[in-house]
């Protein structure tokens, strides 16, 4: 009998995803064996990204193999918990407002780092840009920059310029919320996506910067596409939830975030095009729990699919850890009561899934929704933020109104870091403002205000 997934569900070809049961005999013959009746060319291991992975493997296997009838036989296995396919994972924006701000490229002319990437690059030497029908392939390391070192805080402060066109800041009531505090840098936000410019001028003072650095040089968090230290966004789409969450406050630079200050993790899993696999979002996710972040923010998801047990597992372990995982509900106007989608609707007890509202507190045309299953609004329409090579640009999606939520939820933590994650979210939840159009369409039936949070 096959193993049966969704039809809109999307894997990654010749590979799966085995979770052994604990305690089980696992000899070298008995693996050997195994290994060898579902044709497994290569075994990949999870022990160096969180230490709760050592009953997980991701099989390679020979090319033309059929992953679902592979599944099915591994789980007759008795050493075999579950096995799975590797699910494709994509960031959720809006395309069509992914442009900056002026009238310039939005980066200078550099060399590029793929076919056409950055726009306006020269591109002397394509290089391997990957299987296309592969999606996360890295193809050839890109040249990105290395990671400057952390900037003087600016004191006293200075008013951000371009503060009042993210209109998100205000919506929310973040102002209000900075007479109470401005957050802290002992506050740990993962960035779980393309990557971060680390080095923004707007940025760049509030990443994260390891303690424990010196064994992999893992400064501000790791790529997990090309498997370094150099999580550099070459996409965008993480340095702009990154700026809504943590763009550095009072520096006279460009914008500010929800939290002025706190310490954002940069954990690449997604790649210049947008997409990554369910391998590389459990071991941010674990790498973020196991480096102290409190709060993952999450802008991305899979198929109608619930059969994504690891993703599932991964975030039980964060619950466990007392960390909260904010999570887009997606961007294809439906009910996710009855068509869902992943993450955003798994049943995990520290999840908060996400839904968009514009500048005029209506549900964006585009946002998914769900009475049962998505907890809340919060701005993702026409958002502006910080893009990558110092830029700023508006974005659309609830990936924007995500780390809205993820941002609000890392303040209320600095201000009151005896609380529990249920504590947080529950302020989260119950504090919204409620507005007619998330009525019936979410559990709250409200708009983040993180002021009201804070009280």
């Amino acid at each position: 009998m096959l193993f049966a997934v969704a039809a809109n569900a999307e894997y990654k070809p010749n590979e799966v995803i085995v979770k052994y049961k604990s305690g089980a005999l696992r000899t070298r013959n008995l693996m050997s064996e195994m290994y060898e009746n579902v044709k497994v060319t290569k075994v990949k291991r999870f022990l160096d990204f969180g230490s709760n992975l050592e009953n997980y493997e991701q099989l390679i296997l020979e090319q033309g193999s059929n992953v679902e009838q592979v599944v099915g036989e591994l789980e007759k296995n008795p050493m075999v918990e579950y096995a799975q396919p590797n699910y494709i994972l994509h960031a959720l924006p809006i395309a069509e407002n992914n442009k900056p701000t002026d009238d310039n490229p939005p980066f200078p002319t550099l060399p590029c780092l793929f076919p056409g990437f950055p726009p306006g690059c020269e591109d002397g030497n394509p290089g391997n840009p990957g299987n296309p029908g592969n999606p996360g392939d890295p193809g050839d390391k890109p040249n990105r920059p290395a990671i400057a070192a952390k900037p003087a805080e600016v004191v006293p402060a200075v008013a951000d310029p371009q503060l009042s066109q993210s209109y998100g800041i205000g919506k929310i009531n973040a102002p209000k919320a900075w007479e109470k505090t401005k957050g802290s840098q002992k506050m740990i936000v993962a960035v779980i996506d393309t990557g971060v410019d680390y080095n923004h001028e707007d940025l760049s003072f509030n990443m994260w910067r390891n303690p424990d650095s010196a064994a992999k040089g893992d400064v501000v968090g790791w790529d997990f596409i090309h498997d370094d230290n150099l999580p550099f966004d070459d996409h965008n789409h993480g340095s702009h939830c990154s700026g809504v969450i943590g763009a550095v406050g009072g520096n006279g630079i460009g914008i500010s975030g929800i939290n002025q200050r706190v310490s954002i993790m940069a954990l690449k899993f997604l790649s210049a095009q947008g997409s990554g696999d369910t391998t590389g979002a459990i071991k941010a996710i674990d790498y973020a729990i196991d480096h102290g972040a409190k709060v993952l923010s999450n802008s991305w998801g899979g198929g109608e699919d619930p059969n994504n047990k690891a993703l599932l597992d991964a975030i039980l372990r964060a619950e466990k850890k007392d960390v909260l995982f904010i999570a887009a509900a997606g961007n294809d106007s439906s009910d996710n009561d009855s068509k869902a989608t992943f993450p955003a609707t798994f049943d995990a007890p520290n999840l908060i899934a996400v839904a968009a509202t514009d500048q005029n507190d209506q549900l964006a045309s585009f946002s998914n929704y769900g009475a049962k299953s998505v907890h809340l609004g919060a701005p993702g329409v026409n958002i502006y933020s910080s893009f990558a090579q110092s830029k700023y640009g508006k974005m659309s999606g609830t990936s924007m109104a995500c780390p809205h939520v993820a941002g609000a939820a890392a303040l209320v933590w600095s201000a009151n870091p005896g609380l529990t994650y249920k504590q947080v979210k529950e302020k989260l939840i119950n504090s919204s403002d409620k507005i007619s159009t998330l009525s019936g369409k979410t559990i709250s039936g409200g708009r983040l205000n993180v002021e009201a949070a804070l009280n």
